[in-house]
C-alpha cells in the first residue's frame, strides 16, 4: 500500500470519526432537549393530577352533604307525613261528628 493510499484511508477513517463525533453531539442535544420535554410534562401531568385530586374531595365533601341534607330531609318527611295523618284523624273525627260535641239530629 502506497503513502498515499495509506493517507487517503487514514483521512477517511478521521473523517468517519468527525462525524461520528458531530453525530453523537447531536444525539445529546437531542437527548436534553427530550428530557427537558418530559420532565415539563411530567410535571404538568402532576398538575393536573393535583387538581383532579382537590376536585375529587371536593365532589366528595360535597356528597355527604347532600346526602346528609337528603336524610334530613327525609326525616322531616316523615314527620310531616305522621302529622298530616294525624290531622287528617282529627278532622275526619269532627266531620263524622266523633271528635267534637254531639250531633243535634
Amino acid at each position: 500500500m502506497s503513502n498515499e493510499e495509506m493517507n487517503q484511508k487514514m483521512e477517511f477513517i478521521v473523517e468517519q470519526q468527525a462525524q461520528f463525533a458531530a453525530d453523537v453531539q447531536v444525539t445529546r442535544e437531542i437527548q436534553a432537549r427530550d428530557a427537558k420535554l418530559l420532565k415539563d410534562a411530567l410535571l404538568g401531568v402532576m398538575d393536573i393530577v393535583g387538581s383532579l385530586t382537590r376536585a375529587q374531595m371536593k365532589t366528595d365533601e360535597t356528597v355527604n352533604l347532600l346526602a346528609d341534607d337528603l336524610k334530613r330531609l327525609t326525616q322531616a318527611q316523615a314527620r310531616t307525613e305522621e302529622s298530616l295523618k294525624i290531622l287528617i284523624n282529627v278532622v275526619e273525627r269532627h266531620i263524622h261528628g266523633n271528635g267534637g260535641p254531639a250531633n243535634p239530629s
